[in-house]
């Protein structure tokens, strides 16, 4: 069956553990290890379970190996260790468990379903409501190593999973979870953990929201008010900011005048660390590999140093990407009064239907407390934010990700990058223009983004959706100006169909529906930007691209991308002076054929996220009228 050699639980014997482990796991079958750990884990010497776990964190590195742990009921059997009476059992339990709630969503289902929560309260309830670290105790960096895992297990499940946020809010977790905010007794790791999970679990959550607010505003006027320019404190500050606007419910106009100012000052100096000097800085200390192909981990000193300085790096990414989210949601855009009413077939197929437009809404702009929006632009928050995007030098992020210890880094730096595009994105809707820039800047923008869309290949597509949302968002915010009629478009006038090409290729090829929508938008958008410079090149340019949304139209399954490229066609030729150019690709003719196309993907799919059917209700209502319009002025050419 593949036992594993049982041995003692000391620093250089654990490091023999690991080798046989491994070793084993490699000239072993799957079937076997899993039997293996699954005897382990139900055995009564703590040597045993240990090893078990072990054996299960290092099968669980390769993601092949997850489903069928999932599959053998393994969750089941771990999740109860968390109550175990050996600190070492349960430290590996909850390490095991938290490397498995990063994988991926579908990951952190199977262990709610496996009931991992109603272990993980208990553990709380048991072993933390009176913990407090002793400084001469053996076990103490253990057992803070636990409570910072169960913690961080606690954020990622409520984080996908609302059955977790109502275990959280049922239990006393929320009551116990305070008393690790202090810094003096509890230290920077434990209460940066404590931290990042209250930023997530008190957003939308009213129970939350009262019960922290009763017992941490005085904790979070005091992170607030940190002095300490560390790494660590600038990660405390920006989540204790986070925490306060959750606990306004995201209205940070709410708050007092001093504390919007204090929480302004705080992103915007987090995110004027400069992160890839930090990085270039950490790689040049990192170990290479040798002519073996082997890596030397550094000893004694150095190797303190090393930790030291991947921990200051991982402080600063991860302020930045707090800072960030609370950027991109002080300026999203989001309707809160929209109706939430679902929209009947009726309503899908009665071309007589008021349409779903904004009206005289406000805009985006004047969306923004006047005082926010002064100190955006004051402090350059837009400017830091974009310097965000870019990674460090490829040769930095090879080291990083080449060697063990700092390849978590690597992660958040994409993760960094992507969450930046997200928040420019929402930043460029909610912006004055003349505060981007201007037009030039707003250009330079799209253009830089497009590197990132259609000069290189990527298979991170968590990046290709942000980074075509920042093309889309950028050409509407020149089209906003003015509605288009501004000689700065003159910028897209020089556009050949082989600087086109590139784009529908990449649009051809893509096999995300988000980000085929963001694309035919934002080509859409540009074609319209080329209507107030008609020569042969533009209309060239234009026939080229409604030829090929026209294509694209009919070969999408989605009906919501299909609802986009018509509306995107629409949105094109209602301008009067696009008259003949409609006619000149028999624009209305093509349009009657996808109506009933439309109609017909509509009713076959019905559920879809609102938003969707929103955009699908207004295509389906504004097409017969757009049709009955454009023929009529067609005919008096």
């Amino acid at each position: 069956m593949g036992k594993i050699k049982k041995r003692k639980q000391n620093r250089r014997q654990n490091q023999d553990v690991e080798e046989t482990i491994e070793e084993e796991i490699q000239i072993d079958t799957k079937e076997n290890v899993i039997q293996t750990i699954i005897d382990q884990l139900q055995a009564v010497n703590v040597e045993e379970k240990y090893c078990g776990l072990q054996t299960l964190s290092m099968l669980i590195e390769s993601p092949d190996n997850v489903e069928p742990v999932i599959k053998q009921g393994l969750i089941k059997m771990i999740a109860p260790l968390l109550l175990d009476t050996a600190g070492s059992v349960r430290n590996a339990a909850s390490g095991s468990l938290r490397n498995l709630s990063v994988l991926k969503l579908d990951v952190c289902d199977a262990l709610m379903e496996q009931d991992v929560m109603t272990s993980l309260v208990c553990y709380f309830h048991q072993f933390t409501e009176t913990w407090t670290p002793e400084s001469n105790s053996k076990t103490k960096d253990e057992e803070m190593d636990t409570f910072i895992q169960c913690v961080n297990l606690l954020l990622n499940l409520c984080e996908s999973s609302d059955l977790a946020v109502k275990y959280l809010t049922d239990s006393r977790i929320l009551d116990i979870l305070p008393r690790y905010l202090d810094l003096a007794t509890f230290g920077n790791d434990i209460v940066i953990a404590v931290m990042q999970c209250l930023f997530v679990v008190v957003e939308d959550n009213d129970v939350a929201i009262k019960k922290i607010q009763s017992s941490s505003e005085e904790y979070l006027k005091r992170f607030l008010l940190l002095e300490n320019n560390e790494p660590s404190m600038f990660l405390l500050k920006t989540l204790a900011a986070g925490i306060a606007i959750n606990i306004c419910k995201g209205n940070i106009g709410s708050l007092p005048l001093d504390v919007m100012g204090q929480i302004m000052q705080i992103l915007a100096k987090s995110l004027s660390l400069d992160h890839r000097l930090s990085c270039n800085q950490l790689s040049s200390s990192v170990p290479l590999q040798n002519r073996a192909g082997k890596v030397e981990a550094p000893k004694g000193k150095d190797a303190v140093d090393l930790q030291k300085r991947i921990k200051s790096v991982t402080h600063t990414l991860d302020a930045q990407q707090c800072a960030i989210e609370i950027l991109a949601n002080i300026c999203s855009c989001d309707d809160d009064e929209e109706s939430e009413g679902d929209l009947s077939s009726d309503s899908e197929e009665n071309g007589d239907e008021e349409l779903c437009t904004n009206g005289d809404s406000v805009h985006a702009e004047d969306k923004l407390p006047p005082e926010v929006l002064e100190a955006m632009i004051s402090l350059g928050v837009f400017e830091k934010v974009w310097l965000k995007t870019s990674l460090p030098a490829e040769n930095v992020m090879l080291i990083l990700k080449e060697y063990e210890e700092t390849l978590l880094i690597f992660k958040k730096l994409h993760n960094l990058q992507t969450r930046a595009l997200l928040c420019v994105n929402n930043m460029l809707m909610t912006l004055p223009i003349d505060k981007l820039g201007g037009v030039n800047g707003v250009y330079k923008i799209w253009v830089d983004a497009g590197k990132l869309v259609f000069k290189q290949t990527s298979d991170n597509l968590n990046l290709l959706e942000s980074a075509t949302a920042v093309m889309r968002a950028a050409l509407d915010k020149i089209k906003f100006r003015e509605n288009g009629n501004t000689s700065d478009t003159s910028l897209f006038s020089d556009l050949a169909l082989s600087d086109i090409e590139i784009m529908l290729m990449g649009i051809r090829e893509c096999q995300v529906p988000e980000i085929r929508s963001n694309l035919i938008r934002m080509i859409g958008i540009l074609a319209l930007l080329l209507v107030n410079s008609l020569n042969d090149t533009t209309t060239t340019v234009i026939c080229a691209i409604t030829e090929f949304i026209l294509e694209q139209a009919h070969k999408e399954n989605e009906v919501w991308v299909l609802a986009e490229a018509i509306d995107t066609l629409v949105d094109l030729y209602s301008e009067d002076e696009t008259d003949g150019i409609a006619a000149k690709v028999k624009l209305v003719d093509k349009l009657a054929i996808l109506a009933p196309i439309l109609k017909n993907k509509a009713r076959q799919q019905r559920k879809l996220p609102k938003e969707y059917k929103v955009l699908v209700s207004t295509a389906s209502s504004n097409l017969p009228r757009f049709i009955k319009y454009k023929k009529a002025r067609i005919s008096n050419l």
